[in-house]
């Protein structure tokens, strides 16, 4: 069995499909609502997830040193 490479997926990707599942939780009923309910709490783990792994570095070495 041959193991697939992860996918680079933009942070502004997965912070639209936050706000997208968000929205359609909010605005349908039950069985709709539910699932994108559970699909924006997916995408913000791996938003969250994604940030933890590989902090935003500075443009400079000054700026690296700055930030925690």
């Amino acid at each position: 069995m041959t193991l697939i490479p992860p996918v680079e997926v933009s942070r502004v990707l997965l912070l639209a499909l936050v706000a997208a599942g968000a929205l359609t939780a909010i605005a349908t009923r039950e069985p709709t609502s539910s699932f994108a309910g559970g699909f924006a709490a997916g995408a913000g783990a791996a938003f969250v997830v994604s940030f933890l792994s590989n902090p935003r570095r500075g443009s400079t070495e000054e700026e690296d040193r700055e930030s925690p």
